[in-house]
């Protein structure tokens, strides 16, 4: 218990240590020294968390601890990577004084009547809202309650925590009595900064798509055999989280295909029913998001490539292309939704022009039920794309030279092809402390619905997963 305590000290030290040099001239150094260090804690505790297999109760209790500690001293903190906070205060404001945030970009005279301290403050200005219903009435009600940035991170970071618990019950569910993918949320560096800190929505998302995740996984309630109402459940969860933020449709076809067309369509109505009260601004609610689609370029891993070859178009089209041909074949396969969901975002961050740091939420509690390295990693190396910032708000043009972005993205790449082709030794495939569990084209081994035994892979020769079993116990902003 030392060696783990003094490995999460080292770990908080350095992030409280980067916080307090906000404002100061941090980028790229001290801050990447910093960000390695905390790395360097964060994966001394999983180290040790895999090295002692099932977590005790005292060993759960010292990470919650640790991981809520750490927000709480980051949560006071203004924002300094990111201004996303700002639009999100701002689509409150407006809409608390009856003003359809769809229908004005925030420099717009026709709310200079509204004008608040943040406005300078919102980034792109000139774009309207790019954030979908769910996010809309979210701002909404805590704008009611009277709009700070410490009220909106605190509200993120409770949805934060409840990923973290959705997480580690998930990973229970499939067999894996250790700590480490509840640590993987719990203590990321990533979650840390972005969410607690930054004051990214993301968590909001990803609340209740982890709730569908879940109930998707169990079998339908055999006394309700003709209505699958878990399946239902599942399918309103994830269109809860669809209304938040878009990547959860990607899971639809999957969820189609493993809880009936019900469950899909019941994904696809609720944020539909949610963009209802915003109608008033017709084509205009989707404004901000066309503007995203077609201009937005910041950080892109495999898009210059792709834009060398093709040109800008032809790479933005492959971009929702892979994707949307990824999201279709597991509707076929019928994958599990958190496998669905870590491919399918996956392959859209690879190929997209726009790869925010905080994107790489999105990847993060599937990486981490699924012990999936190649992701986790990128969440680590992801971070390096901050150090232009000080130059950015110097100059107004942000240094992404050839061989940062290389440094951010082609660890990954690597990392997935090698786990892929499956060249390394078993012991460090790419599910960690997972030996039989590395990924070899299609599916993975161990792809059933039945928890595996912890530290043991488990082989499906059939291809597909298997059904159900019922188991014991800042750059530019984007959408």
């Amino acid at each position: 218990m030392k060696r783990l305590a003094a490995a999460l000290a080292l770990e908080a030290g350095a992030l409280l240590a980067l916080g307090h040099l906000a404002g100061a001239a941090a980028t790229p150094l001290p801050a990447l020294a910093l960000w390695a260090v905390a790395w360097a804690g964060h994966l001394a505790v999983w180290r040790r968390l895999t090295a002692d297999g099932p977590a005790d109760r005292r060993k759960r209790i010292l990470l919650w601890s640790a991981g809520i500690a750490v927000r709480l001293a980051l949560l006071p903190l203004l924002p300094h990577f990111s201004d996303d906070v700002w639009r999100y205060l701002w689509d409150g404001w407006v809409s608390v004084h009856g003003v359809n945030p769809y229908l004005h970009a925030p420099a717009a005279g026709a709310l200079d009547g509204l004008a608040a301290p943040w406005r300078a403050l919102v980034n792109h200005p000139e774009v309207p809202t790019i954030y979908p219903p769910g996010a809309q009435i979210v701002f909404h009600l805590l704008a009611l309650l009277g709009p700070s940035v410490l009220l909106f991170k605190a509200a993120w970071t409770a949805a934060d925590l409840g990923v973290a618990v959705l997480v580690d019950r998930t990973a229970r569910r499939r067999g894996d009595a250790s700590a480490v993918p509840l640590w993987l949320w719990l203590g990321s560096p990533l979650v840390l900064v972005e969410v607690a800190w930054s004051g990214h929505l993301e968590p909001l998302a990803l609340l209740p798509v982890m709730a569908a995740v879940l109930l998707a996984a169990r079998p339908a309630d055999e006394a309700a055999a003709a209505v699958d109402r878990r399946g239902l459940a599942a399918g309103a969860l994830l269109g809860l989280g669809a209304s938040v933020k878009l990547a959860p449709l990607a899971a639809v076809p999957a969820l189609g295909r493993r809880r009936g067309l019900r469950a899909a369509a019941v994904a696809l109505i609720v944020p539909l029913l949610l963009y209802l009260p915003y109608s008033g601004a017709g084509a205009g609610i989707f404004a901000g998001l066309g503007e995203y689609a077609v201009r937005w370029s910041f950080n892109g891993g495999l898009f210059p490539l792709l834009a060398a070859g093709l040109g800008e178009a032809g790479a933005r089209g492959v971009a929702l292309a892979v994707p949307a041909g990824t999201a279709v074949l597991a509707g076929v396969r019928g994958w599990r939704l958190e496998r669905t969901l870590l491919r399918t975002v996956g392959v859209a961050l690879l190929l997209s022009p726009t790869v925010h740091p905080w994107y790489l939420l999105w990847l993060l509690p599937f990486a981490a039920i699924l012990r999936r390295r190649a992701w986790i990693l990128w969440t680590a190396t992801v971070f390096l794309a901050y150090a232009g910032l000080d130059v950015f708000r110097a100059t107004g043009e942000w240094p992404h030279p050839p061989a940062l972005a290389a440094a951010v993205h082609a660890p990954v790449i690597v990392l997935l092809a090698l786990d892929a082709l499956g060249v390394l030794p078993a012991g460090a495939g790419s599910e960690v402390g997972d030996p039989g569990g590395q990924e070899a084209g299609g599916e993975e081994e161990g792809e059933g619905d039945a928890p595996r035994e912890p530290g043991r892979g488990q082989a499906d020769g059939g291809g597909r997963e298997s059904a159900p079993q019922q188991q014991p116990d800042r750059g530019p902003a984007g959408p």
